[in-house]
């Protein structure tokens, strides 16, 4: 019966051991309105964060995502109308870029947030790159210093989309 139960117990170990050390999540950005904007208009950007493990948390402070445009003389990321879940910051922002973290949004196996970020179309041109990259913090506030996710694929922390603007 000791065996047994020793037995039963290094297992259960090794098994909680190896699922809580190994965790994927990811990103997938896309622009809505097919797209496209009217120049001197707005229109969203979508960053989704995906929790893919099936059985581990993403912890606070833990994610960083970062959105960025590849011509700012075309579209630019706003300053303000952002719609962030909540928990999210923003943790710095510019016209080409802007950094956000999960402050103290523990994201559950299998479940995802959305992030939406305004963008401004300035003047009619395009295809503009718009890129979403997923990176990990030490899960220390503010959420920004360097840190690691033991297992992560990061084969699917970036991701690529575009905008038109149009007259």
């Amino acid at each position: 019966m000791k065996k047994t139960a020793l037995l039963i117990f290094l297992f259960t170990g090794i098994f909680f051991c190896k699922h809580s050390k190994s965790q994927n999540l990811s990103v997938n950005v896309i622009t809505q309105n097919a797209g496209t904007v009217k120049k001197g208009s707005s229109v969203f950007f979508d960053a989704t964060i995906n929790n893919t493990d099936p059985a581990a948390l993403a912890g606070v402070y833990k994610l960083k995502v970062q959105v960025s445009i590849a011509d700012s003389s075309t579209i630019i990321i706003q300053p303000t109308g952002h719609i962030l879940p909540t928990g999210w910051q923003i943790t710095s922002i510019t016209g080409t870029v802007i950094s956000l973290s999960n402050g103290k949004d523990i994201i559950a196996p299998n479940d995802a947030r959305t992030i939406l970020i305004a963008l401004e179309g300035k003047k009619a041109g395009g295809p503009v790159n718009i890129s979403g990259q997923l990176s990990f913090s030490n899960g220390d506030a503010p959420g920004t210093g360097p840190g690691s996710m033991e297992g992560d694929n990061p084969a699917d922390n970036f991701s690529t989309s575009t905008c038109t603007v149009i007259d």
